[in-house]
C-alpha cells in the first residue's frame, strides 16, 4: 500500500549527479548519426562547424532561461511546473500531454531500438538481425530501465553517472583518433563512402535545415529540473547541473565534428548516413574499430535511455499533483521514494511503441513542433514570471535579460517554422495530439470543475 503524500522525494542528487544526468542525457545518438545530415546540407568544414558553434549558442540561451526558473521554483516537473505558473494549468497540461505520452515515450523506444541494433552490430549479426529479436532486446533494455530507477532514484543516478563517464570517454577518444590522424600518427584505411552531392538553394535556408538535427542532438539540456525536489541545495545546484553540463557537452560535440572532418571529407561526410563515426574510425583505425564503437554505442545510448526513463516518470508525477484527472500518477512508493506508477506507465507505453512503430523516430517527427513552440513558451515564460511574480527570489538570473531569452524564442519560433515547411503533414498530426489532449483537458474541467 503506497502512501498518500504526493512531494515526498529523497534529497539525494548532488552537482555531480544532476550534471551527469544532463549530459548522459544529451549524449545519445546524435552526434554518431545525425551528423550527416547537416553534412549534407553544408558544403564545407567551416559551415558545418559553425553551425555546431550556432547550435551550442542557441541551446546556451534556452539553458540560461532554463536556469533562472529553475532555481527560482525547484519543484519536481521540470518545465511543467514554468509553464504552469506563466501560463495557467491549460498550457501546462499540453506540455504534459505531448511530452509524457508521445515526445518522451518517443526519444525512449529511439535509443532502446538503437541499443539493440548496436547490440546485434557488436555481435556480428546486424544484417541478419530477426525483427522480433531485436525489438526483444529493446523491451528488454525498457524492462531493466524501469526496475533500477523504480529501486531508487540513487540507484539510477548511480547507473548514469558511470555511463556518462564512459560516454564522456568515448568522445575524448575519437577526438584523440582525429587529432593523430590530422597530425599524420595514423595510417589511412580504404573505405567505401559515396561522396553526396549538395542541395542547391539559398544558404540560410539550407543552413536553418542543418540545425534541425543540430538542435535534436544537443536535447536533453533540460533534464535536470524534472527531479529538483531530488536535488540538493536546487537552487545552486540546478544551474550548475544545466550550465555546466550542456557547456561541457557542447564542446565535445565541436571537437568531435572536427575529428570527423579531420579524418572525412563534407562530402564523405554527407555521404556517411547512419555510420559517420563508424566510417571515420575504420578510415583511421581499420575493420577492428567496428566492434570497439559498436560497445562504445551501447554504452552511450543505454545511458541515455536511463537518463530519460529516470526523468520521465517524473512528468506525470507532476501532472497528477496539479490535474485531478491525473491524481492516481501523484504517488510515490513508501519504500524507494519513487513515482513507481510514472516509471511502469512510462515503460508499457514505449513498449507498445517498440511493437507498433517500425520506427519509433516517426513519433519524435510527429512532435517536433510542440517540442519547438513549448521551448519559445519557457524562454517567455522568464519574462513573464519577472512581472507576475517580481517578489520572488531568483538565485540565479539570465545573463543579457532580456536580449537572451527574446533571441531564444525568435530562435524557437524558426525552428517551428521550418518544421511547418519540411513535413506539413507532420504538423498537422502535432495539431491532432495537441487537440485531443485539449478535449481531455475539457472532459477533466467538466468531471472536476476547476482544480483549486
Amino acid at each position: 500500500m503506497e502512501q498518500d503524500t504526493t512531494t515526498e522525494f529523497r534529497r539525494v542528487l548532488g552537482p555531480w549527479s544532476a550534471s551527469a544526468l544532463i549530459t548522459g542525457a544529451m549524449i545519445g545518438t546524435g552526434i554518431f548519426f545525425f551528423v550527416s545530415d547537416v553534412a549534407v546540407r553544408l558544403p564545407s568544414r567551416a559551415a558545418i562547424l559553425t553551425a555546431w558553434i550556432v547550435g551550442a549558442a542557441v541551446a546556451s540561451c534556452g539553458a540560461l532561461c532554463l536556469a533562472e526558473l529553475a532555481a527560482a521554483y525547484p519543484q519536481t516537473g521540470g518545465i511543467y511546473v514554468f509553464l504552469h505558473r506563466a501560463y495557467g494549468p491549460f498550457t501546462a497540461f499540453l506540455y504534459s500531454w505531448a511530452k509524457f505520452l508521445i515526445m518522451r515515450v518517443g526519444v525512449f523506444a529511439i535509443l532502446c531500438v538503437a541499443f539493440a541494433r548496436f547490440c546485434a552490430d557488436f555481435l556480428g549479426m546486424a544484417s541478419g538481425t530477426p525483427g522480433w529479436m531485436e525489438k526483444t532486446i529493446a523491451i528488454g533494455v525498457i524492462v531493466v530501465l524501469t526496475a533500477v530507477n523504480i529501486v531508487g532514484v540513487r540507484a539510477g543516478a548511480m547507473v548514469q553517472n558511470v555511463l556518462t563517464v564512459a560516454k564522456v570517454f568515448c568522445l575524448v577518444a575519437i577526438i584523440g583518433v582525429g587529432a593523430a590522424f590530422a597530425l599524420g600518427l595514423l595510417e589511412s584505411h580504404t573505405i567505401a563512402i559515396e561522396p553526396a552531392q549538395h542541395p542547391s538553394g539559398s544558404f540560410l535556408l539550407l543552413f536553418g535545415a542543418a540545425l534541425i538535427p543540430v538542435m535534436w542532438t544537443f536535447g536533453g539540456w533540460d533534464e535536470s529540473p524534472f527531479v529538483a525536489e531530488e536535488v540538493r541545495n536546487p537552487k545552486r545546484n540546478l544551474p550548475l547541473s544545466i550550465l555546466g553540463g550542456l557547456w561541457t557537452v557542447a564542446l565535445l560535440y565541436v571537437m568531435v565534428n572536427a575529428a570527423y572532418l579531420a579524418i572525412l571529407s563534407p562530402a564523405e561526410m554527407a555521404g556517411s548516413a547512419g555510420v559517420t563515426a563508424t566510417a571515420a574510425m575504420e578510415r583511421a583505425l581499420g575493420g577492428g574499430a567496428r566492434k570497439i564503437l559498436s560497445l562504445a554505442l551501447m554504452l552511450s545510448t543505454f545511458g541515455a535511455a536511463n537518463g530519460y526513463a529516470l526523468t520521465g516518470g517524473r512528468i506525470a508525477f507532476a501532472t497528477g499533483r496539479d490535474q485531478r484527472f491525473f491524481r492516481w500518477f501523484a504517488r510515490t512508493h513508501p519504500w524507494t521514494k519513487t513515482p513507481v506508477r510514472s516509471l511502469v506507465v512510462q515503460g508499457a507505453l514505449t513498449t507498445v511503441a517498440i511493437l507498433v512503430f517500425e520506427s519509433p523516430f516517426k513519433l519524435l517527427v510527429y512532435t517536433a513542433l510542440a517540442y519547438w513552440v513549448f521551448a519559445g513558451l519557457t524562454a517567455a515564460a522568464v519574462m513573464v514570471l519577472r512581472l507576475r511574480d517580481p517578489r520572488r527570489e531568483r538565485p540565479f538570473r539570465v545573463w543579457g535579460y532580456p536580449v537572451t531569452p527574446i533571441l531564444f524564442i525568435t530562435a524557437s519560433l524558426g525552428m517551428a517554422v521550418s518544421v511547418v515547411v519540411m513535413d506539413k503533414p507532420n504538423a498537422l498530426v502535432t495539431v491532432g495530439i495537441l487537440a485531443a489532449g485539449a478535449g481531455v483537458y475539457a472532459v477533466q474541467a467538466i468531471a472536476f470543475g476547476k482544480r483549486h
